[in-house]
């Protein structure tokens, strides 16, 4: 690989390197500082058919999601992975794909370009790191990271470039992330790609990341590409301060084999070697690298020995301090732009690691570490001591003389029992505001507000390491005595209870005793017994409470009022009739005295449900019946029950009868009644109402419709109605006009009267139906129908149409008129016969000269043109039509004009 960083390493490479840059894609490694040249997508994972599926659409880069990382980043690691955010490998820009948050989402970037022509063989390399969680969902639900390089117009796959890393436990080439337990990542890695035999193609690098499909778990990845598109993977400085070499293959792969330059002798196995002294300080090494399968294809890298000067030391703080039991964080030390910090456990020697080093803090202890920082894939700085303390820590405790106490006169005094102790301080601090850092390790301190409180004790050795503890106190506040009565009391009123609702504030103690005197008689018990009153006036009522720590109550005097209450009373209307509400009126009213009012009333009737109204009506049934009414007034107090029996009399139960309802036909109406009770009939048929007997007779001559009321009433004045729309029917069906037609023409004779109506036609000669409304008469002769029909109401209708027919279809003309205006002959008319559609009749003069011209038949010439009478002699008459079938007819003879 091409490390970006190693300024030297490029100068050497020059030469190699403008061979192999010739035509690289602009801006694929990023380096423009931009994502200029690159597309990007956004959109969601989800499962479809048992399969995973990545839907993308194009979208401007977005921000958290398609995201830039440049040398202001340099230091930074993943919060998860530990590993630099940065592509460790050179250059000054990477992109982040994605983030850790959920909700199933995806995105995705891509480059297209042509490879260049230039070289046989075109390549470069590309970098990636990916984190995700491990849900354990099914596998097609899980996060994942997807790349594929591909040629764009075939489709096909670039080998060894294309991979689809699923989160699982058994990932190869992944670890688990100490950050969190159930995160899965894969530091930098490279991937080679070689475009042979692809000159003048278009290809296409994509890279895509997706969330679970559930929305519950996080993917992203980082992603870079390699500058200069040359394919340099290992490399092997030669650090002259330190006289060693420097074997670097690139990270992520699951075996390397190290061999010299001609391949006789293996050098070792592992991802970076250091060779001091050097067998060799020129030449080059080789490394044979297995990726994990699936994942890539095996390769050979070869690391050319270049001189590099060694770094200069790190600078790190030369004492670090914990405290005993404490969680040891990272160190704050940092490394030099382009390089990393390797730890020591000794000054000389020994295997470095580059993750900070675990520092256990069980128990009192210093540990000196040594620290280098080492170039990225270059050589390695001397080392510097850096010396770890852990401090003893105190054990913090304490002790409360008594934690609940009463406000007035509350003391508590607190002692630390704490140990563990080394050159100890002691802060203490009361939960009210007030510390106290001075006393020691026994205080006193008196509360000014009840309350409950938290007091902390913080105990500190030596001024560095501290452990705060908590005790809880409660002061108990004055109680307040307070009691619930009954909203009203009224004279006369039985069982009267009274409830305690004393409290303390903000709690710290619990009522324990009461004392009450009611009416002068003492109760010793949280709820008094019942008690009644016989008249009005004041009741006096005091009360007294304690807690279960003694503190007292004020006692507290009530003076209740007693109320009057009501006198019911009411009347009702007449008469009384089951048909018609019944109203009643209260009469009800308070004692002279009193300065109340009556409110609120209950009826109730027949002990029925309970009316509140004050003036009720009511829909009573016939019969003897008993009726309640209870006054409220405004203050509550209820009046002794106000009772009265009456009774109720049967409504008249009448029926009205009607024997017709067609016009000329006889109407008789006539009222009954059921019960035999009623003694008056108001009639009124729409034009005044008036008294008669039970029995009418009318005749109607057209059609009517009008309401008709009848009204029965009682002795006792109780009435019922009957209230009909009454109608007068008429029939209309009717045969129809007198008609000319013909001879075979159809004729579609139709009665107009509507439905409900039964026909019947005679004869039934020529008729294709003669129980129809709309029958179709064909014939070739003259012939009388007639029509009966009578309507769902019982009307019969009685008619008949003559049915005219001459030879045709055919147009008459008469040969010869009269317009003499002796009322004969006076008109020229053509005689249409067995005719759908007529056109028009024209008149003209011997020389061609229009004088009429009409489309309607029943009109015609009258020998006049312009307001002049014509001469006698020959004109010329055209008519045009269409016949029943559709033909069209023309007809066109001579007619004479006689005067």
């Amino acid at each position: 690989m091409i490390i970006k960083r190693l300024q030297l390493l490029v100068a050497c490479l020059l030469s190699l390197c403008a061979v192999f840059g010739q035509g690289c894609p602009p801006n694929i490694d990023f380096e423009l500082g931009t994502l200029d040249g690159w597309d990007f997508f956004t959109g969601s994972t989800s499962v479809d058919s048992n399969k995973n599926v990545i839907s993308l659409s194009p979208s401007a880069p977005q921000p958290g999601r398609h995201e830039l990382i440049n040398t202001s980043s340099i230091g930074v690691k993943d919060k998860y992975g530990n590993f630099p955010i940065l592509c460790p490998y050179g250059g000054t820009t990477s992109v982040k794909l994605g983030n850790d948050q959920t909700q199933h989402e995806a995105e995705g970037l891509s480059y297209t370009f042509t490879v260049p022509n230039l070289v046989d063989t075109f390549s470069f390399t590309y970098y990636y790191a990916v984190v995700f969680q491990d849900p354990n969902h099914i596998e097609v639900a899980q996060p994942r990271f997807f790349v594929t390089a591909y040629d764009v117009e075939s489709g096909e796959l670039i080998n060894c470039a294309s991979y689809d890393y699923i989160a699982t436990g058994g990932i190869p080439g992944f670890k688990k992330s100490t950050f969190q337990s159930d995160v899965l990542y894969k530091e930098w890695s490279p991937v080679s790609i070689q475009f042979a035999g692809l000159a003048n193609r278009k290809v296409r690098l994509e890279f895509k990341t997706a969330d679970c499909t559930l929305g519950g778990h996080f993917g992203y990845a980082y992603v870079d590409v390699g500058s200069g598109c040359s394919n340099i993977l290992a490399t092997a400085p030669y650090c002259i301060e330190s006289n060693s070499i420097i074997l670097n293959a690139p990270y992520g792969f699951k075996t390397y084999t190290w061999y010299n330059e001609d391949y006789s002798q293996i050098i070792g196995n592992d991802q970076s070697l250091t060779l001091s002294p050097p067998p060799a300080t020129t030449g080059s090494f080789h490394v044979d690298i297995v990726p994990y399968p699936g994942y890539g294809c095996r390769d050979t890298a070869t690391a050319y020995v270049l001189p590099r000067p060694i770094p200069r030391p790190p600078d790190p703080e030369p004492l670090i301090v914990f405290c005993q039991n404490q969680l040891a964080e990272d160190f704050k030390s940092r490394p030099d732009p382009g390089n990393d910090l390797v730890w020591y456990s000794h000054q000389t020697g020994g295997t470095g690691q580059f993750n900070y080093p675990v520092i256990l803090t069980g128990a009192p202890l210093d540990t000196t570490f040594w620290v280098s920082q080492k170039e990225l894939f270059g050589c390695e700085s001397e080392r510097n001591p850096v010396t770890v303390r852990v401090q003893r820590s105190p054990s913090a405790s304490f002790n409360i003389n008594d934690q609940l106490q009463c406000l007035v006169n509350n003391k508590f005094t607190f002692t630390s029992t704490s140990d563990n102790l080394f050159n100890s301080h002691y802060l203490w601090d009361f939960g009210d505001g007030v510390k106290d850092s001075l006393t020691g390790s026994v205080v006193t301190h008196q509360f000014s507000v009840h309350g409950n409180y938290t007091v902390k004790l913080t105990v500190m050795n030596d001024r560095t390491c501290m452990m705060e503890t908590p005790g809880f106190v409660s002061v108990g506040a004055k109680p307040l005595a307070s009691f619930v009565s009954p909203p009203v009391i009224c004279e006369n009123q039985a069982s009267i209870q009274l409830a305690d609702n004393s409290a303390v504030p903000g709690g710290g103690a619990s009522l324990s005793s009461w004392w009450w005197e009611i009416d002068r008689k003492i109760y010793n018990t949280r709820t008094p017994a019942a008690f009644s009153t016989t008249v009005q006036g004041n009741l006096a009522v005091r009360l007294a409470v304690k807690t279960s720590v003694g503190c007292e109550s004020d006692t507290i005097l009530r003076i209740l009022p007693v109320r009057f209450r009501p006198i019911a009373d009411f009347n009702y209307s007449s008469p009384l009739c089951n048909n018609e509400a019944v109203q009643f009126t209260d009469l009800s009213r308070m004692p002279a005295t009193s300065p109340d009012r009556v409110a609120g009333w209950h009826w109730q009737l027949d002990n029925g449900s309970t009316i509140n109204n004050m003036n009720p009506a009511m829909q009573i049934s016939s019969g003897l019946h008993h009726l309640k009414l209870v006054a409220e007034s405004n203050m509550g107090c209820s009046s002794e029950v106000k009772d009265t029996s009456f009774f109720v009399h049967p409504k008249p139960l009448i029926a009205l009868t009607i024997s017709d309802s067609c016009v000329r036909t006889l109407v008789n109406f006539k009222a009954a009644a059921q019960l035999q009770n009623v003694t008056k009939w108001l009639w009124n048929f729409g034009n005044g109402a008036y008294y008669a007997g039970d029995k009418h007779t009318r005749t109607y001559a057209s059609e009517i419709n009008f309401p008709l009321t009848l009204i029965g009433q009682t002795a006792e004045g109780c009435k019922d109605t009957v209230v009909r729309q009454f109608r007068i029917f008429r029939n209309h069906a009717r045969a129809g006009n007198d008609t000319i037609v013909a001879k075979n023409e159809p004729v579609h004779l139709d009665a107009k009267g509507g439905t409900g109506i039964n026909y019947h036609w005679s004869p039934v000669t020529g008729l294709n139906d003669a129980s129809i409304e709309n029958p179709v008469a064909t014939l070739d002769k003259d012939q009388l129908y007639k029509l009966y029909s009578i309507s769902e109401q019982g009307c019969e209708a009685y008619s008949e149409i003559f049915i005219k027919r001459y030879a045709g279809p055919e147009l008459y003309i008469p040969n010869a008129f009269t317009p003499d205006s002796d009322g004969k002959n006076d008109f020229l008319k053509v005689f249409p016969v067995g005719i759908r559609n007529f056109g028009y009749l024209a008149i003209y003069s011997r020389n061609g000269q229009l004088l009429y011209r009409s489309s309607d038949y029943t009109k015609g010439w009258n020998g006049v043109f312009n307001g002049k009478k014509m001469d006698a002699g020959t004109y010329v008459a055209v008519a045009q039509a269409q016949d029943y079938r559709g033909k069209a007819m023309i007809k066109k003879t001579t007619v004479i004009l006689l005067r």
